[in-house]
């Protein structure tokens, strides 16, 4: 797993790394050469632009949005396991402890390090951009609307890893720099704040960045709200975003046929409504995923457990899991990303980008919002969208409880390997502790929220450690 280094001075209470030396506050972060000195960045649209820029690429190449939140969240739960060594034992045997000082959990400290950075970025396009009297209307406007889309992006992620955190929404050290944790429901309420006041402000299409759906849409904002609210069990609000997308978006987005499934994760892809830009550059037409999980060398296999649970008709099994041998040993490659460099993308004619929201995940929250509504015909429907799109025949059921189950496997099928969709569903959903711990003899109920980097504890008197921690 890559550590590649991002931008800024960053709070010591909240991102301290695995070292701290002497009084220091503040940890010191080589600047990207796309960062923009604060005194000048807001003073003129162009420079305000390439600081939202600058922004979502070094947030985007974090090691954490680039493979780790998508590697460590798969070997966590029961969707992928680790063939070359013992490193990630701690991930799949869920025993990490905020005191070791292997190289998984400095990864697992890497995610909190990564998303505050994200946050201390777009707090300051926000403040920044505010405050500016030389921007015009509509670059305040997109500055602002898609810096509150990250943030509520980086918090939905944090919230759901480690539980309570600090909510910061400035950059003032001064204030933050001790800031205790916040309640799920505050952060929750932030989130929803920040998403519905993009959602309100953003373009409908994406022409700010043509040929890519690297750009932050409407439609974007009501997928993770959608999500939200599914997590809060808002299941009508839930229903209503989602709809948004499906029903509203015209013919911008549309499901991935199964026989071309392997296209799902191409550039631009119909069904794509928001995506990172490639790994090293716009233009390099891979992603660091796919150099990680598909190589003749990767160490890295999905379940069996997992690998099992496709009919032999689902073409996800054929085309996004690839079987191939590792040192004699049986691996099932996430073969969702394909490309694993320039020579390779340029040799297919495609390129790929990281998906970080596409539409099967809106049919699969209205279902489950509709089953929780009890409008079991709608949400049978929803779901057999995604069955039948992959060449599996439809739900026939009529039980509640059975289509409950239903949509948490096609959940499981249609995004393993995806952003940590299986380890926070079985979190939210409460099984967590059954699935888990029936597969696992090491589970531990206290593994279902990370441990805070200690080093962060330790900077920080009023900031504590997760419960059965210490």
């Amino acid at each position: 797993m890559l550590r590649k280094i991002n931008s800024i001075k960053i709070i010591a209470g909240l991102t301290a790394t695995l070292a701290m030396t002497g009084c220091e506050k503040l940890i010191d972060i080589p600047a990207p050469v796309t960062e923009i000195s604060s005194a000048r960045v807001f003073t003129s649209d162009k420079l305000a632009l390439s600081a939202l820029s600058g922004a979502f690429s070094s947030t985007f190449g974090s090691q954490t949005l680039a493979v780790n939140l998508t590697s460590i969240t798969s070997l966590v739960s029961d969707d992928m396991s680790f063939l070359a060594n013992t490193n990630y034992d701690e991930f799949t045997k869920n025993t990490y402890a905020p005191g070791s000082s292997t190289s998984a959990v400095s990864n697992l400290n890497g995610i909190w390090i990564d998303l505050y950075a994200g946050i201390y970025r777009f707090n300051s396009n926000i403040e920044g951009a505010a405050e500016s009297t030389a921007l015009t209307d509509a670059v305040k406007q997109r500055v602002i609307a898609e810096s509150k889309f990250m943030r509520a992006y980086c918090y939905f992620y944090l919230v759901n890893l480690y539980g309570e955190v600090p909510l910061i929404l400035e950059t003032d050290v001064s204030k933050t720099a001790l800031a205790p944790k916040n309640s799920i429901a505050a952060i929750n309420t932030q989130i929803i704040t920040d998403l519905q006041e993009a959602r309100d402000r953003l373009p409908a299409d994406y022409s700010a960045s043509p040929g890519f759906r690297t750009s932050v849409t409407r439609w974007a904002a009501s997928a993770l709200l959608a999500r939200i609210y599914l997590y809060n069990k808002q299941w009508a609000l839930a229903e209503q975003e989602a709809s948004k997308v499906i029903d509203d978006a015209g013919a911008l987005y549309a499901m991935t046929p199964a026989a071309a499934l392997e296209n799902t994760f191409l550039k631009a892809s119909a069904e794509a409504i928001f995506q990172f830009g490639p790994y090293l550059s716009i233009t390099s037409g891979y992603t660091y995923e796919g150099s990680t999980f598909v190589s003749n060398t990767s160490q890295y296999s999905l379940t069996e457990d997992l690998a099992g649970i496709f009919d032999v008709t689902d073409a996800r099994r054929t085309k996004w899991i690839k079987d191939t041998t590792f040192s004699g040993v049986l691996n099932h490659q996430s073969y969702k990303y394909r490309l694993v460099s320039i020579a390779a993308a340029t040799a297919a004619g495609k390129q790929e980008a990281p998906t970080a929201l596409r539409l099967a995940e809106q049919y699969l929250i209205r279902a489950e919002a509709r089953l929780n509504q009890q409008k079991l015909p709608e949400a049978r429907a929803d779901l057999n969208v995604v069955r039948v799109r992959a060449n599996t025949a439809g739900s026939v059921a009529t039980a509640e409880n059975v289509l409950r189950l239903e949509i948490e496997d096609e959940n499981r099928r249609e995004f393993f390997n995806e952003y940590g969709h299986r380890w926070m569903d079985l979190r939210r959903t409460g099984r967590i502790n059954t699935v888990l711990g029936a597969k696992k003899s090491t589970w531990q109920a206290r593994a279902a929220y990370f441990p805070l980097p200690q080093a962060a504890v330790d900077a920080n008197p009023n900031l504590i450690q997760n419960p059965d921690y210490n």
